[in-house]
């Protein structure tokens, strides 16, 4: 299966080339049919547009479905389901993910590794650190080092979020043993993981890694990756004593995420927040710009709301 259109930033953005684009050539009206409705589903993502792109790859799917064709229901289910992730709609991105592996394999489908991240990032960004581990697990069994990359890191943040050190620690030693050369978003991912490793036994050290890892983050136009990155350094910080630095960096990222949540704002940026695969404007939940605020102490979340 063709590398996905929008999925991990692991040789382009947080999502690869997204399963999009079929590998065969539409051959009749059918084909044709579910290739414009996969194109339309790309060009609205790429636009920010996530419940428009839902809305059309939905529509491929079913597509799909009538035909029976078992390559293309997991190409569209798999962009249904990112397009539900980066529309903080984690819930209904598990169901997909589900709904399409089922009527996948039904086809003879297989080793769907990439359905398998996607699920562990639906299962973190909902709070199942139990299950987004093992199934993070399974996708890093994939032979495409991309989809095992993001995996591992997926598995790190949701180890790190139920305090299982063995599986953060197999997450981090596979990011660690990556060949060289890096992309800047497995540098990050690398760099953020090791900070999470080292907050407790080195943590002068690790606040200098998540500090690498927003910095990466910000090169590559990641700004939802870089705001998280930004308040573990903050945590890494005030457990250190340093106050007046965590309050900073608390600030940094809640204005980040309180401005990347804005109307306003149309940024192409890769992400990956909460584990959730995305390119394109995704919209942080507000309860992380907010807590943020609250950490930092009395600033103004968004300084420039209401000006023209």
């Amino acid at each position: 299966m063709k590398h996905f259109t929008h999925m991990l930033v692991l040789a382009t953005p947080l999502l690869l080339a997204g399963c999009g684009a079929s590998q065969s050539k539409p051959t009749a009206q059918d084909d044709a049919a579910w290739d414009q409705a996969m194109t339309a589903g790309r060009d609205s993502f790429d636009l920010g547009r996530y419940t428009v792109a839902a809305s059309q790859y939905r529509k491929a799917a079913n597509l799909a479905l009538v035909r029976d064709d078992g390559t293309a229901v997991a190409e569209a289910g798999y962009d249904l389901a990112v397009s539900q992730l980066a529309a903080n709609a984690p819930a209904d991105a598990l169901q997909t993910t589900q709904a399409t592996r089922q009527a996948a394999q039904l086809r003879g489908g297989q080793n769907l590794f990439w359905l398998d991240l996607v699920e562990a990032a639906s299962h973190y960004r909902l709070g199942h650190y139990a299950q987004a581990v093992p199934m993070a697990a399974r996708a890093m069994s994939s032979s495409d080092t991309d989809v095992a990359a993001r995996a591992a890191f997926v598995m790190g943040l949701a180890a790190d979020a139920q305090g299982d050190t063995s599986s953060l620690q197999r997450a981090a030693s596979y990011l660690n043993g990556l060949k060289q050369p890096l992309s800047l978003a497995q540098q990050a991912d690398k760099a953020e993981i090791q900070a999470r490793m080292l907050r407790q036994s080195n943590p002068a050290q690790a606040e200098q890694q998540a500090e690498d890892a927003a910095g990466l983050r910000q090169s590559e136009g990641a700004y939802h990756d870089m705001a998280r990155a930004l308040a573990l350094a903050a945590r890494i910080a005030a457990a250190q004593g340093d106050q007046a630095k965590a309050h900073v960096l608390w600030a940094r990222a809640a204005q980040s995420a309180a401005a990347q949540s804005g109307a306003l704002n149309r940024m192409d940026a890769q992400t990956l927040a909460h584990g959730s695969l995305t390119k394109g404007d995704a919209t942080p939940p507000a309860d992380d710009a907010q807590a943020w605020a609250r950490n930092a102490g009395n600033i103004v979340l968004r300084p420039f709301e209401g000006a023209p």
